[in-house]
Order: C-alpha cells, then sequence, then structure tokens
C-alpha cells in the first residue's frame, strides 16, 4: 500500500490524541498539511458543583429534624432515652454534653425550644456553615459543663436544646461590640435588635433562679457561651484582618 493511501489523522484528531507538537507543518502524523488559523483543541468539558447559599442553612433543619426525631423514637420506645443525658455532679455521664441538647422531656418541651432554636440558629447561619458549629459547639459545652456543675441536687437529668438557644441569643446580641467594620456593626445590630425585642424578654426572665424544674443554669450559663463565642469568634477575626496572627491567651 502506498504511502498516499495510507489512513491519516486530521489536524483536531492529532492535536486530541498526540498534543500540541502534532499539529506542526513537518509532523509524519499529520500528512504535511499546514494548519490555517489557530489550532483546534479538543476540550473535555466538566460540570462543577457550586456551593449554593442556602446549604449554610441545612445544619439548622437537620439539627431541629434530628431532635424530633428522637423524641418520636423515645415516646414510641419502652426506654426513656433521657437516661442518657447530663447528669449533675456525675462524670460519667459528660457525654451528656453532646446527648443532652438533643433530648427533651416530651413534645411541648421541644416544640417551646423550636421556633427559637430556628429562628436565631438561621440568623448565625447567614454567616456560614462553620461559624454555626462554632457557635453551637462553643455553648453546648460551656452549658452543659455549667449546668452540670451548679445543678442540685446530684445526679439531677439535664436535657433540652434550651441552653444552646440561650448562647445563640447572646452571641447574637453582642457581637455588635466585638467588630470595628461599620457595615458589619450596623447589620449586627439591626438584627441584634430584633432578637432582643423578639426574645428578649422571656431571655432574661429564663437566667433567674427559678424553682420550677427549668434549668436556669443552663440557660445562664449557656448565654455566657455566645458571648464567648463572639469574643473568641470577632477577636479572631480581627487578628487577621489587621494582618497580625491571633495569639492565644489563657
Amino acid at each position: 500500500m502506498s504511502s498516499d493511501q495510507s489512513p491519516r489523522f486530521t489536524s483536531a484528531e492529532s492535536q486530541f490524541i498526540f498534543g500540541n507538537d502534532s499539529t506542526a507543518s513537518d509532523s509524519p502524523r499529520s500528512g504535511g498539511h499546514t494548519q490555517a488559523g489557530p489550532p483546534k483543541v479538543a476540550n473535555l468539558r466538566t460540570s462543577v458543583s457550586r456551593d449554593h447559599r442556602l446549604a449554610r442553612f441545612v445544619p439548622v433543619i437537620a439539627l431541629l429534624a434530628l431532635m424530633w426525631v428522637i423524641e418520636i423514637i423515645d415516646t414510641l420506645l419502652p426506654a426513656d432515652l433521657d437516661m442518657l443525658s447530663l447528669q449533675s455532679w456525675n462524670p460519667l455521664s459528660l457525654y451528656g454534653v453532646v446527648t443532652s441538647p438533643l433530648l427533651h422531656s416530651g413534645f411541648g418541651h421541644l416544640t417551646a425550644n423550636t421556633f427559637p432554636f430556628l429562628i436565631l440558629g438561621l440568623c448565625i447561619a447567614i454567616e456560614g456553615q462553620r461559624r454555626f458549629w462554632l457557635v453551637t459547639a462553643i455553648t453546648a459545652v460551656v452549658s452543659g459543663l455549667g449546668a452540670w456543675l451548679t445543678t442540685l441536687p446530684v445526679g439531677q437529668h439535664i436535657v433540652g436544646a434550651s441552653g444552646i438557644v440561650f448562647g445563640f441569643f447572646g452571641y447574637l446580641a453582642v457581637r455588635t461590640w466585638f467588630t470595628d467594620d461599620i457595615l458589619r456593626k450596623i447589620v449586627y445590630f439591626a438584627l441584634g435588635f430584633f432578637v432582643f425585642i423578639t426574645f428578649g424578654a422571656s431571655m432574661i426572665f429564663g437566667m433567674l433562679p427559678q424553682d420550677n424544674g427549668i434549668s436556669w443554669q443552663g440557660h445562664l450559663f449557656g448565654f455566657v457561651g455566645g458571648v464567648l463565642a463572639a469574643w473568641i469568634i470577632h477577636r479572631k477575626r480581627q487578628g487577621v484582618t489587621s494582618g497580625k496572627a491571633p495569639t492565644a491567651q489563657q
């Protein structure tokens, strides 16, 4: 078979298979033809999924849904899941720092926590999932440990997400004072004012000592945890924006 009858690749095929050098005019694979115009490049297009803005609110909805699922299971099962909660002064129950916010004493208790958890949680999640998880973790730890240390009698079960709710309230109420950005101050103040008007009275009353079976200690330390979260997060942010590495203090 003569060379004129040999199979040849087009410029696009040669470009795709053999690379950029294969389209040169003296390449034997290209048949020696000069390519007119810019070389054609075979592109393999891939679709990259983008992070949707609404995805930042997923953790709030997921946590709330988990609380409802757990309470339904607790109602249907003969076992009492509240036994897995935090018990005051019982070191073996410290895992309850994680489990107690997910447990409730009944649907009435859960319903009372649902609306403020949802509204305040969404207000924090606007800043992103990481911010929401960080505030939640700090408030859960501070609220849980504070209630564990100060609740009497010994072995008292502490359940409910209200400690985290008070932490959300504390974070939203004071974060305005931990930022120097004027625009953020205005937005934070407006949001904090709305939160205070909506929930302020019940939140303040909930942190006062009372003898009605409600863990006011968890509420109080939850609020403290929210203030601490605002200080840690926005102090660190100020250190980054100013070009200085934040230093850890004890």
